[in-house]
């Protein structure tokens, strides 16, 4: 049986059963767990209504692939503040597919796109930089003390 199609739902604010599956899982996989993120507060975060965050929920047969929280406006563009593609769907496309959606999305209404990574998380670092994200800072800190942030941007329009 072939797997379906990927399709992104985009919602304010995640459901109650819906966040609480997805901070599970995430509080138990990096960057989450080093940073020392819980379950509960993550599911907070994925059912907070805030009127710059948008969520693109992937899902692929009505299961949940993966999720991207993005926060626009945001220093002349959008930030995306959370990429996340669940272990079971990871190495399908989802990612690449995630953040092509993305791009798409903020093209016409932002020059750059935005993100952090972990210091320690060399394959976002690397899958970022192989769609197009480039190092422009470290910060030191940010989250956890001894662990640095590195500060990513993607120039999607030329103005």
């Amino acid at each position: 049986m072939s797997a379906g199609a990927l399709e992104f739902v985009v919602t304010a604010a995640l459901t109650p059963d819906q966040a609480a599956v997805i901070a599970e899982t995430l509080a138990g996989m990096d960057p989450w767990r080093t940073l020392g993120y819980s379950a509960a507060a993550l599911t907070g975060a994925l059912v907070a209504l805030h009127p710059d965050l948008t969520r693109y929920l992937a899902l692929r047969d009505g299961e949940p692939q993966g999720l991207v929280v993005v926060r626009h406006p945001w220093l002349r563009g959008a930030y995306i503040e959370l990429f996340a593609v669940l272990p079971a769907a990871q190495g399908r496309g989802v990612g690449r597919a995630a953040l092509e959606f993305v791009e798409s999305r903020y093209r016409d209404r932002s020059p750059n796109l935005w993100l952090l990574v972990s210091g320690f998380n060399s394959g976002a670092r690397c899958f970022y930089e192989k769609h197009g994200f480039r190092p422009v800072g470290v910060i030191a800190d940010l989250v956890v003390t001894g662990q640095d942030e590195v500060l990513m941007r993607k120039i999607i329009r030329c103005e």
